[in-house]
């Protein structure tokens, strides 16, 4: 069972390997690296400080939304603890998505004496309800966007089409799935926990659209704000898919897509205008998320976590949260 399951990691692991190089390789041949390496050059003098800023929203409105979810739904935790187990948890799942998820998961069982298989099903919760607030956004962007990717469409459909069954089941809290704990959370919750959960999501979303707009503005992309929510969400519903690493190549693909229209001069410099926007975005974000990730391991709050998670982890399964997804540093919603 567990080779099984290491052997799909692995081969997802391929396959996203596969497709983040596929995306940068065919965006770096439709746009010189010079081009883009000038774009960054020439972007204003306020634009690194502003990205970090948003990144610090971003952090701040993650670890917020965190806290509340745990507060409700598993244990009280002081918000300044929680402030440093997620900062630590950057650095974690930047190595390994699992091991970042299943240290949120111990530091709760050891704080707390919570169960490890509840506190994993809190970070289902927790997940899940970022997928739901981005599922209703994308939703609304491609409603009110003039742009509709032929692929995104069908997968939205099948999103909602999921997320009827799964209120039907919330609602319906069947015997045989309210005795296993990994479901306790999730149907305990009921549709108004859900509900609850996703609104406390809402500033971690709008701190990644500040996040994204300010790096385009400082690129001199002149993206109006209602065109930027209603496709900065879509954007990041394509970041999180599990088919690339980091979400690096897809995200990328999708801002060329959505924003290189925004760009004055022909369409070689727009792509590249963009293109530097969103990695030189990324990659702030990635230096903040190591930085306050080596800073806040080295607590004692969260000294001994990595090690320990990987111990809970070998405990539950080899993949602490049963989900392993990567994602893109600053975008991501989990």
């Amino acid at each position: 069972m567990l080779e099984r399951s290491h052997m799909r990691a692995r081969l997802g692991r391929i396959l996203a390997w596969t497709v983040t190089a596929t995306a940068l390789g065919w965006l770096f041949w439709k746009t010189p690296i010079a081009a883009v390496w000038a774009s960054v050059g020439r972007a204003a003098p306020w634009t690194l400080p502003g990205v970090l800023g948003a990144v610090i929203l971003v952090y701040i409105a993650d670890s917020f939304a965190m806290w509340k979810t745990f507060t409700w739904f598993l244990a009280k935790l002081p918000f300044r603890d929680v402030l440093i187990v997620r900062g630590a948890t950057y650095l974690l799942a930047a190595i390994n998505y699992s091991v970042g998820q299943g240290a949120i998961v111990f530091f709760v069982h050891r704080a707390r004496g919570v169960s490890i298989k509840r506190g994993v099903a809190t970070v289902l919760l927790i997940m899940g309800t970022n997928v739901l607030v981005l599922l209703a956004l994308v939703t609304l962007g491609l409603a009110l966007g003039s742009q509709r990717p032929s692929g995104l469409v069908p997968v939205v459909g099948c999103a909602w089409a999921g997320l009827g069954a799964y209120v039907a089941v919330v609602i319906a809290r069947p015997r045989w799935l309210v005795s296993r704990p990994i479901f306790d959370v999730l149907l305990s919750a009921g549709v108004g926990g859900h509900l609850k959960a996703m609104l406390v999501r809402l500033p971690h979303i709008a701190a990644l659209i500040a996040f994204n707009l300010t790096a385009l503005r400082g690129f001199g992309v002149a993206v109006p704000l209602g065109t930027a929510i209603a496709a900065l969400p879509v954007v990041m519903f394509i970041a999180v898919l599990p088919i690339s690493v980091q979400g690096l190549g897809t995200t990328q693909a999708a801002m060329v897509l959505f924003f290189a229209k925004f760009v004055r001069g022909t369409a070689g410099d727009a792509h590249a205008v963009v293109l530097g926007a969103s990695l030189a975005a990324q990659a702030v974000a990635l230096s903040f998320q190591i930085l306050t990730g080596l800073v806040c391991l080295r607590t004692k709050t969260a000294r001994g976590l990595g090690e320990s998670a990987r111990r809970a982890g070998s405990q539950s399964g080899a993949d602490p949260t049963g989900l392993e997804s990567p994602s893109a540093p600053g975008m991501r919603i989990d």
